[in-house]
C-alpha cells in the first residue's frame, strides 16, 4: 500500500463513523492480500459491534470483552485489549501503530487503512544513502554483503556516506550534551546498520548485472522478452548466420604447415528461420602454429574459424544449393567473426544488394552501445536476443553430440570433465609433444592411433548426422510451426497422415486413434516449398562474387594445385574455354572445396576467364573397379592429346607437305625401276645392280681426283677476270705468244 493512497485527501473517512470502505479508497483496498481485506472486513465489523455497545451505555472495556467473548471462534488470537487498541485507532486516527518513529501518514478518524496489520511506514533510511548502498554493491563484482561491510568500514574510517555526513557529524546531531570522542566508538553506527539490513536496500539482480557483467548479461532481468512470430515467414525469407564452437576437441594428425595437435574446432552455420533447417555449414580444427617475430623470439598464432571457412564462401554453398527465392531474401549476420565483409566494411554487402537488384539484403545484428553504470565506458559485444532462433538451434545440436568422445563443455576450464587433461596430456606422449620428445612418429602411424579424441573428418560427419536428427524431430517447441494430427488404423501400427482418413470407411473412422504432434523442420520446409520455383544462379557469378580466389597456373595443358595436402587438376575437356591461352598464364581461381568438380578461372583484374572440370570427378580418384569411369577418363586424356598434336601438326602443315611430296617422288622411281627390271631373273637383276654399284662408285672416285688436283692456273685467272670485269671478248681471242729461247726468263702472269 502506498503512501500516495494512505495521504490522499478523498481518503478521509467522513463525519459520524461508518465502518466502511468509502468508494475513494476501493483503489488502495485491492491492493491489499486477500487475507489481509478479510481481516479488514472482520475488525470493521466487530468494531462496529463494539461501537454499538458503547452507544447504548456500555463502557469501552465491557463493549470489547462482550464481542471478543461472542466473536472468539472467527479468529483465533481474538481479544478483548486488541479490540479497544484497534478501536481508539480508528475511532481517534493519527500514525499506524506500527510506524514507532511517526514518521509515516497520520490517518484521519474512521480510516480503515489504519486497521492494515502488516503496514509498514516509510523507510528509515534517508534516500540519499540508499542509492549509496546499491553504488557500492554494483561496484563489488562478487559479493553484496562485502560491499555492505565496506560500507561500513568506510564510516568507521571517517569517511563522509551520503545522507549521514561523517560519524562526528551524526554524534553531534543525535548526542549534542555529550562530548565528541578522539576515535569512533566500537559499534557506533546509525539504526538499520546491520550488514543484513542494508541488504534489503541493495540493487535489483538487474541492476546489478548491468554493471558487473555488461546490458547482454542484465537484459533478461531487466525486462521480459519479447515473443516474434515466424509463423508468417516463408522459407529463405530470413536467414540467421552464427558462428560456434562445438563442445568437444579433436585431434589434428598435421600437416605441412601445423603439427600434430589437440584442438577445438569451430564453424559457421546459415539456418532458415521458417522452418529452423540449417542450409548451409563448415567445420574445421582452430589450429596453433609457431610463427617467428621480427625480434627472432617465437610466438604461437591460434588460427580462427575464418582460416577454415569465411561467411562468403557459406553464402557461395547456400545460393549454390538453394538458389535465389521468388520473394525478398534477408541474411542477419554478425558484426564479427560471422560478418560478410571483415574489417568492419561493407562492400560486399552492397554487391550482393545491387547484383541481385535488391532481392538479397543483408542485415547484421545489432551492437551494444549503452554506457555501463560504473565507470562510462561503452559496453562491447552484440546482441544475441536478436538471433535466438540461431541459439536454439545450437543448443539442440551441442544435447545431440553431449556422447562425443573428448568432451570438454561450453567452457574448458570451468565445464570440462575431470579425466579431460590426462586425455590432452596422454595424446601429447603419443605426438612426442609431452615430458619425453623420443616419438616422432610419421603421419601413416599416426593415423593409425587410438586417442581419446575424434578427428575433425569424424566431427564433421557427426556433426551432420545430428544435424539430420534435429530436422527430423517433432519434441520441439518451436514458435509459429503448426501441429500435425496423424491417426493409428490399428495398436502398434505405423501413424498415418490425416489426409488419408477419406480413404478410412466411416464406419472404421469412429474407432481410430488420433495422435497430434508438432510439425518436423523438414516436413514444413517441404509444406512452404510446394510449387515454389527458386531461380539459379550461374556458379562462375556466384564464384566470383563469393569466393576467395588461389593463384594459379595454367601448364601442360591443365591448372595443378594443392588443398589440404589433397592434389586437384583440372582440365578442359571441350577445348574452348582454353583456346589460345599461353602456356605459363598465370589466373586467379575460384574454388569451393565442398563442390570440386569445377574451377571457375578470372584473369588477374577479376574478369571471368572461363570454367574448367576436375580430372577424376569430385574425388579426383578413378575406382579401379570402375571400368567405365576408368574408360571415360582415358578418352579425356586421348583427346588433350590429340588436340595437342593437332596443333603441332598444324604449325608443321609446310614440312608435313614436303615430305609427302618426296614419299610420292620415291615412290615414282621405285615403280619406274620395277617395271624396267620386271622381266629379268633374280640373278640377271643381282648383276645389273651391281654394275650400277660400280659404275656409280667409279664416277664419285673420278670426283674426288679432279677436286684434288685443284684448279689450274689459267682457269684461276680467267675467273679472276670474270670477276673485275678485265676479261678479252670472246669472238677477239688474244693472239699466241712468240717462242722464247730462254725458258723461264720474261715470263708474264698470264704464263704463270
Amino acid at each position: 500500500m502506498s503512501a500516495e493512497l494512505a495521504t490522499h485527501p478523498d481518503d478521509a473517512a467522513p463525519a459520524g463513523l461508518t465502518f466502511g470502505r468509502p468508494l475513494p479508497t476501493l483503489a488502495a483496498w485491492i491492493e491489499l492480500t486477500e487475507k489481509r481485506r478479510n481481516e479488514v472486513t472482520l475488525d470493521l465489523d466487530l468494531l462496529r459491534r463494539v461501537h454499538a455497545l458503547i452507544s447504548g451505555g456500555k463502557s469501552l472495556n465491557a463493549a470489547s470483552l462482550i464481542v471478543a467473548a461472542a466473536s472468539r471462534h472467527l479468529r483465533r488470537g481474538l481479544a478483548a485489549p486488541s479490540l479497544r487498541r484497534k478501536y481508539n485507532a480508528y475511532t481517534l486516527g493519527g500514525h499506524h501503530p506500527n510506524d514507532k518513529r511517526q514518521e509515516g501518514p497520520c490517518f484521519a478518524p474512521g480510516d480503515w487503512r489504519i486497521l492494515v496489520a502488516d503496514y509498514k511506514g516509510p523507510s528509515a533510511q534517508p534516500r540519499e544513502f540508499q542509492q549509496e548502498i546499491k553504488r557500492a554493491a554494483e561496484e563489488q563484482q562478487r559479493s553484496k554483503t562485502e560491499a555492505m561491510r565496506t560500507l561500513r568500514e568506510r564510516w568507521a574510517a571517517g569517511e563522509t556516506i551520503p545522507g549521514y555526513g561523517n560519524w562526528m557529524d551524526y554524534h553531534r546531531r543525535i548526542k549534542p550534551e555529550s562530548p565528541l570522542p578522539k576515535v569512533w566508538p566500537r559499534g557506533f553506527f546509525p539504526p538499520g546498520w546491520h550488514p543484513r539490513n542494508l541488504n534489503r536496500y541493495g540493487p535489483s539482480l538487474g541492476s546489478r548485472l548491468l554493471v558487473t557483467r555488461g546490458l547482454a548479461a542484465a537484459r533478461r532481468h531487466l525486462a521480459p522478452p519479447v515473443q516474434r512470430d515466424p509463423s508468417k515467414l516463408r522459407p529463405l525469407e530470413l536467414v540467421v548466420i552464427d558462428d560456434f564452437e562445438l563442445d568437444c576437441l579433436c585431434f589434428f594428425r598435421g600437416d605441412a604447415h601445423h603439427k600434430p595437435q589437440v584442438v577445438p574446432v569451430a564453424g559457421l552455420m546459415a539456418i532458415d528461420v521458417a522452418t529452423r533447417r540449417v542450409l548451409a555449414w563448415g567445420l574445421g580444427p582452430r589450429l596453433e602454429r609457431e610463427e617467428r617475430q621480427p625480434d627472432g623470439t617465437m610466438r604461437t598464432v591460434k588460427s580462427g574459424v575464418r582460416s577454415t571457412l569465411d561467411v562468403p564462401h557459406l553464402l557461395h554453398q547456400l545460393f549454390a544449393k538453394q538458389g535465389l527465392p521468388p520473394w525478398t531474401m534477408t541474411i542477419l549476420c554478425e558484426n564479427r567473426t560471422a560478418a560478410i565483409d571483415e574489417n568492419k566494411t561493407t562492400a560486399r554487402e552492397s554487391a550482393l544488394t545491387l547484383i541481385f537488384n535488391g532481392r538479397v539484403r543483408v542485415e547484421r545484428t545489432g551492437l551494444i552501445d549503452h554506457r555501463t553504470l560504473a565507470n562510462g565506458f561503452c559496453e562491447g559485444g552484440g546482441k544475441p536476443w536478436e538471433k535466438g532462433w540461431i541459439e536454439a538451434a545450437f543448443n539442440g545440436l551441442w544435447n545431440i553430440l553431449g556422447t562425443q568422445a573428448g568432451h570438454k563443455g561450453s567452457n574448458q576450464r570451468l565445464n570440462a570433465p575431470g579425466d579431460l587433461d590426462d586425455k590432452i596430456r596422454l595424446t601429447k606422449l603419443l605426438i612426442g609433444q609431452g615430458g619425453s620428445r623420443d616419438l616422432n612418429l610419421p603421419p601413416e602411424k599416426l593415423a593409425l592411433l587410438r586417442t581419446p579424441f575424434r578427428s575433425p573428418e569424424e566431427l564433421a560427419s557427426s556433426f551432420a548426422h545430428a544435424i539430420a536428427l534435429r530436422e527430423a524431430r517433432d519434441d520441439h517447441r518451436y514458435t509459429g510451426f503448426d501441429e500435425v494430427t496423424e491417426f493409428l488404423l490399428e495398436k502398434g501400427g505405423e501413424p498415418q497422415p490425416f489426409e488419408r482418413l477419406a480413404l478410412v470407411p466411416i464406419e472404421q473412422q469412429t474407432q481410430l486413434e488420433y495422435l497430434r504432434r508438432m510439425e518436423m523442420p523438414v516436413e514444413r520446409w517441404a509444406r512452404l516449398m510446394t510449387g515454389v520455383e527458386c531461380q539459379r544462379v550461374a556458379p562462375e557469378v556466384l564464384a566470383l562474387l563469393l569466393l576467395t580466389p588461389k593463384p594459379v597456373t595454367w601448364r601442360s595443358n591443365c591448372v595443378t594445385f594443392t588443398h589440404e595436402r589433397a592434389g586437384f587438376s583440372y582440365i578442359d575437356p571441350a577445348g574452348t574455354e582454353m583456346a589460345g591461352v599461353p602456356e605459363g598464364t598465370d589466373f586467379l581461381a575460384f574454388f569451393d572445396p565442398a563442390a570440386p568438380e569445377k574451377l571457375h578461372l578470372a584473369t588477374k583484374q577479376r574478369a571471368y576467364a572461363g570454367t574448367l572440370t576436375r580430372l577424376g570427378g569430385r574425388r579426383g580418384a578413378i575406382d579401379l573397379q570402375d571400368k567405365a569411369a576408368l574408360k571415360h577418363a582415358a578418352a579425356l586424356q586421348a583427346t588433350l592429346v590429340n588436340r595437342s598434336i593437332a596443333e603441332v601438326r598444324e604449325r608443321h602443315a609446310g614440312a608435313d607437305e614436303q615430305l609427302h611430296a618426296d614419299r610420292l617422288h620415291n615412290q615414282t622411281i621405285v615403280a619406274e625401276h620395277q617395271a624396267e627390271t620386271a622381266g629379268q631373273s633374280t640373278a640377271q637383276k643381282i648383276a645389273a645392280a651391281a654394275g650400277e654399284n660400280r659404275a656409280t662408285a667409279d664416277a664419285v672416285q673420278a670426283r674426288r681426283k679432279a677436286e684434288a688436283r685443284g684448279v689450274p692456273a689459267s682457269t684461276a685467272t680467267r675467273g679472276l677476270d670474270d670477276l673485275v670485269g678485265t676479261a678479252a671478248p670472246a669472238e677477239a681471242p688474244a693472239p699466241a705468244p712468240e717462242p722464247d729461247t730462254d725458258e723461264g726468263e720474261g715470263a708474264t702472269l698470264a704464263d704463270l
